[in-house]
């Protein structure tokens, strides 16, 4: 499912740039980070909808308990649930991989400077407009560690979604599913900048 998503995805990313040396790199690990952002949002969408299918059958089963077709189809539903997670889980971890890259990048940079790379003792590195290589970092990190809080909360409406005895309960992890409590416009407008810093907006 992931690489089929990553086709779509890599199909509405920022168009490229040409760039050189360490600024190609950060301007491509930014498309990969923009990349694994929109896969997570199609699996939340995908999520979503299994979560549905999950409310009508349960509806289903309350109303006539024992339906074996009903059963397992809820059984088959939980599984894509679950299978759904696990690809969230994979994103983070490359986003981790990114945030490593960034920071070598950063290394990378301050070498330069100390051994005299057209950058004088006082100024800063830049690989683009106005942010230092640390930047970048703190960025990515930051967008990484919402991304990762945010998949320990759906870890935990998978487990519970197919336990819930209320629709009420159902519905409630329907929304919490959908409503991204750590992925906020925050989250987003770190990213947006990203991409206007490397120039991919």
């Amino acid at each position: 499912m992931i690489k089929a998503m990553l086709v779509l995805c890599l199909s509405n990313s920022p168009s490229p740039v040409k760039k050189s040396g360490n600024s190609q790199r950060a301007f491509e690990l930014a498309g990969e980070l923009y990349s694994l952002v929109q896969q997570w949002f199609l699996l939340i969408t995908t999520g979503r909808n299994i979560i549905n299918n999950i409310l009508q059958l349960k509806t289903k089963l309350w109303e006539n308990p024992g339906n074996a077709a009903d059963l397992s189809e809820l059984q088959f539903q939980c599984d894509q649930l679950g299978s759904a997670v696990s690809e969230l889980e994979v994103l983070p971890k490359l986003m981790e991989k990114i945030q490593d890259q960034y920071k070598a990048l950063e290394k990378l940079g301050e070498l330069h400077k100390k051994i005299g790379s057209n950058i004088t003792s006082d100024s800063t590195p830049l690989m683009f407009l106005t942010w230092p290589n640390s930047k970048f970092v703190l960025v990515v990190t930051a967008i990484k560690d919402a991304f990762n809080e945010e998949l320990q909360l759906k870890k935990c409406i998978a487990e519970n979604v197919a336990h819930c005895q209320q629709k009420q309960m159902l519905d409630l992890h329907k929304i919490a599913w959908v409503h991204q409590v750590y992925v906020t416009s925050a989250t987003k407008l770190q990213l947006e900048s990203l991409l206007v810093e490397t120039g991919q907006r």
